[in-house]
Parts: structure tokens; sequence; C-alpha cells
């Protein structure tokens, strides 16, 4: 059961990805276009009926996105690696994030920064503590419970 579950991960990870590949280096910014008015849309509306405070625009959300786009990674890598090398996990997304801003950089349509590099190591960090406390509070009992039985 449990090499399954492994397998399960293992193929999680992957989907997981290649969907940030594909978002990452796609030649222009996955939210030009219909999408940015959608967004666009979506904020005014969050204004007009005052649930968004003016201060949260754009460059909120592309943030948060970028946070989020990583807690995933974080968090699978941490479940599939175990404590004794998930200590590598934020430091693999500090490198993930190093690269892939390295590479925006070079793409005419696509812009980098360092805050991208903070957000992204900031969602990877999350998802790694996320992990570490499913490891610790979900899994350890479990397997506790097994090996006493």
């Amino acid at each position: 059961m449990r090499s399954t579950v492994t397998l399960l991960g293992w193929v999680a990870l992957a989907c997981y990805l290649l969907t940030v590949a594909v978002i990452v280096f796609w030649p222009v910014h996955v939210d030009a276009g219909e999408p940015s008015q959608v967004l666009q849309e979506l904020l005014h509306t969050g204004y007009r009926s005052r649930f968004l405070p003016r201060w949260f625009g754009y460059t909120q959300v592309e943030w948060l996105s970028n946070v989020l786009m990583f807690v995933p990674g974080g968090l699978l890598f941490t479940l599939l690696l175990r404590p004794k090398r998930s200590w590598l996990v934020p430091l693999g997304g500090l490198g993930a994030t190093l690269f892939i801003e390295t590479i925006q950089h070079f793409m005419p349509e696509r812009t980098s920064s360092l805050l991208d590099v903070l957000a992204n190591s900031l969602g990877c960090a999350i998802g790694w503590v996320l992990g570490l406390v499913v490891l610790r509070v979900v899994l350890k009992p479990t397997q506790t419970l097994k090996e006493s039985a």
C-alpha cells in the first residue's frame, strides 16, 4: 500500500512540475490578454462590493500567485523525501526559482525579479513546513500504531 501511495505522490509531483514549467517558461505572461481583463474585472467587482481594499491590486495578486504556485512543490517534495532529506526542499526551491528567473530574464516577453525569487522561495518554505507537520502529526502516529500492533 505504501509503495502505491509513494508512486501516486511521484506522479502528482511530475504533473505539478510539468504545469509549473509550462507556466514559467511560456513565452508570454500567462495572464496577458483576456485573462488580464478577467482579473481586472474581478478586482473592480471586489472594490465595488467593498470585499477588497483599494490597495490590493494586480501586483499583490501576482505576488501571492507566485507564493501559492510553489506551496504544492514544497509539500510534495517534503512528503516524498521524508524528514531525513527534507532539509533539501527549501534549498531546492531557492535553486529552482533562481534558475527560472534567470531564464525568464532572457525571454523578451517575460520579466524576472528578486521579488519573484522571494515569493517562490516563501511558497516552497510554506509547503515544506506543511509537509513536516503532515509527517509529524498525521503519518507518524499512524506508523507508531502499526508498529506497536
